[in-house]
This record gives C-alpha cells, structure tokens and sequence, in this order.
C-alpha cells in the first residue's frame, strides 16, 4: 500500500488508467494511417481532389457517428461503444488492404472514420468517463495526462513513415503493398485497444439513479454546449483545412523530402506537443483555463504563416515544430473546463456535440483545402487556417472568459483564504 501511494499516477484509478493506455495504443495506430494515408491514396492513383474527398468522407462518417454516440451512449453503454469503435475501426484499416476503388474506399472512409484524424466517435466517450477516475483538483492534470498519451502514440506513429522503404528492400515488396503491411498492422494494433476497453468496469457508466439523457436539445445546459460547440466547429474548420496529412503531403511535394524524412519531422512535431501538454496544465491552473486556451493558439497560428513563407525546407521545419510545441496546449484545459461546467450524465452530451459539431465542418474542409491548393496555390488553405483560427481565439476569449469552471472558484477562494 506504501509503495502504491508513492507512484506518480496513484491518484488516478484503474478505470482511468486503462482508458489513458487504450488512448495510447489507439492513437498510434490511427495517427500512423492518418499521416501515411495521402501518400497511400496518391500511390494508387487519385488526384489532390479525391484525396480531399476521402478524407471528408472520414470526417462526416465520424460526425454521424459521434452524434449517434451523443444520443443513445447512456442507454447502450459506454464500454460497448468504446469496443464497437475500436474494432469497427480495426476492420476499416483492414478493408484498405484489400479494396483499391474509390467508391468501396470512401464508403470505408466513412464507416471506419478513416482519415479522421482525433476527432473519432470513441473520443466523446472515453472523455466522459475519465472525468470522475480522479479527484476534481486533479481534473486538468488527468486530461494533460490523457492527452500526452495520446500525443506519445501519434508520436511514435509518425516514425512508421520510415517503415515502407524498409519493408521494400528488407522484403522486395512493392512501393503499394508495403503500404499495405502497415494497415495490417494497423488493425491488429485497434483489436488490442478494444481489448483493453473490454476490461473497464462498470463505474464508467451512468450511475442508474441519475437520468440517463437521450435528448441532447432538451438537457438543462444546451445553451452552453451549443455556444461552444459553434466555437470549436470553426476551429476544427480551420485546423483542417491544413490538417497533418496534408501537411506531410506538403512537404513531401514543395520540398521533395524523403519518407524517412517525413517520419522525423513529425516524430519531432508530436513530441514537443506531448512535452507542452504538461506545462499546459500548470498554466490552466496558473493563469486559467480560457487565457490558457486563447494565449498558447495565437501563436501557433501565427508560426504557421512562418511555415507557409519559409525559403526552404530547414526554416519551414522549424517553425513546423515551433507551432507543434503551441498548438495542443489548449486542448487539457479545454478537456477540464467543458467536463467541469456540465452535469455528469450531460458529459457524453457535452463532449458529443462538441465532436459533431467539429466533424461536421471538418467534413468539408479537406475537400475546400485541396480544390483551393489545386486550382490557385496551397498558401490559400494554408492563410485562411491562420485566420479563422485567430477569429476563433478571439471570441473565445471575450465570450468566456467571465465564466470560470468550478475547480477555478475553489482556487480562487482557497488563495483569499490564505491572505
């Protein structure tokens, strides 16, 4: 019992604990064929334009799906959606070995939500259910935690773009099917993830004494759910119309880089947003949540210009990275605030919503992106992400930052005490 209270994650439990390790395993798969997936599709034969609407497609099956989640996850379970999900998503990147037609692959794109980036029906319901697995001062640390997992899978994910030249000389495999090896392994990697949300325990649920809402446009918060789900549907728009596999695609087209290259830089990219989540959560409970979330964006976007006008590849990669280490840091304090304003059984609601409302308007965005980028230049897409998530920021900030979440009342109060 001693040696337990010593170790670093004690005070989250094993509910939680397993959800964080899913995340991860999931993460790595999904980050990994997402960032390979424009270069696949490309491979095969599709234009710009395709590549963009495949990629839309994922985002709308993931808006559909997640609002399905936002109505119907209390009365069906959290855990079953949470393995349905993941092996869903396992036989999707299965189909993409075996299926090289556009038709069958958007349809697969839609289903199995591929090319969805994070923003995946599970996410809602993973979140919710971590919310309660740690004590309520610990609320953003657990969410920084959860998402440095995520991050360290995506991160180790993206070294898996230095695999297919590997495979081809290690194997004499063509260019094609070493890209299909690694959606085999893939989708073995998601029925591990479903096996570990097989073993959550029934504490994830609702408890069956509070109301199990179905209705999400009747339940007592909605004004609020609804505001910030406007808010964050414009920042997923913005984010994804120059979203990380039309980012590799960039850099592997304007400047020729390598695979293996490729798979550096966004290793790089993904461990400094890990290593920023944590600090991340230090600044939430220092200076706040929203200045937390609208202070570390607006430069990022900001550094991202620093990208687009780069006279070459070595200063577009390190203002790459430099947006990498600030683009995530929103993202705990985001996870805490919108977790601690609702009621629990309003929690899958809340972050469902949330999600649709991020889909939906990511449905769309890739396909904007690539028509722009193939009909004027890839600067268009690229400054209207900076814009937009600006405008974003910006009426986050003086929409909400009056209203503080419950944890940051009780600091508050905690300091007056002290003086």
């Amino acid at each position: 019992m001693v040696l337990n209270s010593k170790h670093p994650l004690h005070w989250i439990n094993r509910d939680g604990k397993l959800i964080i390790l899913s995340l991860g395993i999931r993460a790595f798969a999904q980050g990994s064929a997402s960032i390979i997936l424009a270069l696949y599709l490309d491979k095969l034969g599709y234009s710009l334009v395709e590549i963009g609407a495949f990629l839309s497609a994922g985002m709308a099956g993931a808006a559909c799906l997640t609002f399905i989640v936002s109505l119907v996850a209390e009365r069906v379970g959290r855990r079953r959606l949470m393995v349905f999900f993941a092996i869903l998503t396992s036989a999707a990147a299965l189909g993409m070995v075996f299926v090289n037609s556009f038709l069958p692959l958007i349809v697969i794109a839609f289903f199995g939500n591929v090319g969805a980036g994070g923003i995946l029906p599970v996410a809602p319901l993973e979140q919710a259910s971590l919310t309660d697995t740690a004590p309520v001062h610990k609320r953003t640390d657990l969410f920084a935690i959860y998402r440095i997992f995520g991050l360290a899978g995506t991160t180790l994910g993206a070294l898996s773009l230095g695999l297919p030249p590997l495979l081809q000389s290690g194997f004499s495999l063509s260019e094609i099917n070493s890209f299909k090896v690694m959606y085999v392994g893939f989708s073995i990697i998601l029925l591990l993830a479903a096996s570990l949300y097989a073993l959550l325990s029934p504490a994830i649920e609702v408890s069956r004494t509070q109301q199990r809402w179905s209705n999400p446009f009747k339940i007592p918060s909605r004004k609020l759910i609804f505001t910030l789900t406007g808010l964050f549907a414009l920042d997923s728009f913005a984010g994804s119309l120059f979203m990380q596999s039309l980012a590799a695609y960039w850099f592997y087209t304007k400047f020729g880089l390598s695979l293996q290259d490729l798979a550096l830089v966004f290793f790089l990219s993904n461990l400094l947003a890990a290593v920023s989540l944590w600090l991340a959560a230090k600044m939430g409970n220092w200076i706040g949540l929203i200045n937390t979330m609208v202070f570390t964006h607006i430069p990022a976007s900001l550094f991202l210009l620093g990208v687009l006008f780069a006279p070459s590849a070595g200063p577009a990669i390190v203002f790459w990275q430099l947006r990498a280490f600030l683009l995530q840091m929103d993202q705990p304090a985001r996870d805490s605030y919108t977790m601690s304003l609702v009621q629990p059984q309003e929690r899958v609601a809340m972050v469902g919503l949330n999600t649709v409302g991020r889909n939906v308007t990511s449905t769309v965005a890739p396909l904007v992106a690539t028509t722009l980028w193939q009909a004027i230049s890839a600067a268009v897409p690229i400054i209207g992400c900076v814009v937009l998530k600006i405008s974003y920021d910006i009426s986050l900030f003086f929409m909400f930052r009056k209203v503080k979440a419950p944890q940051e009342l009780k600091e508050v109060n905690v300091t007056s005490q002290k003086m």
